[in-house]
């Protein structure tokens, strides 16, 4: 299986729960606000079990990525400061 799929801030996000015969069922439905982009609508289903893990990972992306910049921000605090002590 392979997803490629690029979230933004106006990707309008749904979610549902449903029971299909005997089989419990999460899904995440995407799409956007412009009625012209539709070729980025879609949904990603699985079982809660699968789903709640996958939450979890993009969790841990998203905080990865908050400190990653975070670091970065620090480092180039310190080069300006460290900078302006030599000029």
């Amino acid at each position: 299986m392979n997803i490629n799929l690029h979230l933004t801030n106006t990707t309008e996000l749904r979610a549902e729960g449903y029971i299909a015969g005997d089989q419990l069922f999460a899904e995440v439905r995407w799409g956007f606000p412009d009625p012209t982009t539709r070729r980025g609508d879609g949904s990603l289903w699985g079982t809660p079990q699968a789903m709640r893990r996958l939450a979890e990972l993009a969790v841990q992306a998203a905080v990865q990525a908050e400190e990653e910049a975070a670091w970065h921000a620090r480092g180039a605090r310190a080069a300006a400061e460290q900078g302006s002590r030599v000029a």
